[in-house]
């Protein structure tokens, strides 16, 4: 009689569909790990935005006008040091300040992609300061792929 080492088709198969398996799992933990350090980003920046109008205003009893107000944190007083983009830049909403009309408070929002994530702003009246969408609350890159949900933060 004949013995044979090795393994037999079958075997070969199931091992190899295992291992697709544990492989689209891994790929799809990744992206979602990628996707929540760059909200993890997005929130820093803004905070980071935030301590800087908050000396800002320190200084001069208001904060700065809407239009270019990056640029009123980095000179003539350096507030920050360089100024904040989104991470994905060209690819999704940069961030965005809206200031009230009289100066003394202010609206900081950015796009978050994880659509699940429980600092997201569900204040549909708050949004709406920001979008002119049906639902407000949804934003993106395009009309088409408003896949993500505003952070918005204020003060006072």
């Amino acid at each position: 009689m004949k013995s044979s080492s090795g393994f037999t088709l079958i075997e070969l198969l199931v091992a190899m569909g295992i291992m697709a398996v544990l492989t689209g799992m891994a790929a799809f933990n990744f992206n979602q790990s990628r996707l929540r350090a760059r909200d993890v980003q997005r929130k820093n920046d803004l905070g980071q935005l935030q301590k800087a109008l908050e000396l800002y205003r320190n200084d001069n009893n208001e904060y700065p006008v809407a239009a270019g107000y990056q640029t009123s944190l980095t000179s003539p007083t350096a507030y920050i040091k360089t100024t904040y983009t989104d991470v994905r830049a060209s690819e999704w909403v940069d961030y965005q300040y809206l200031p009230a009309a009289d100066n003394k408070t202010y609206y900081l929002m950015t796009c978050l992609e994880n659509a699940a994530d429980s600092a997201k702003t569900s204040n549909e009246a708050q949004c709406a300061l920001f979008s002119t969408e049906t639902n407000p609350c949804r934003c993106g890159h395009t009309v088409d792929t408003r896949t993500g949900v505003m952070y918005i933060i204020s003060q006072p």
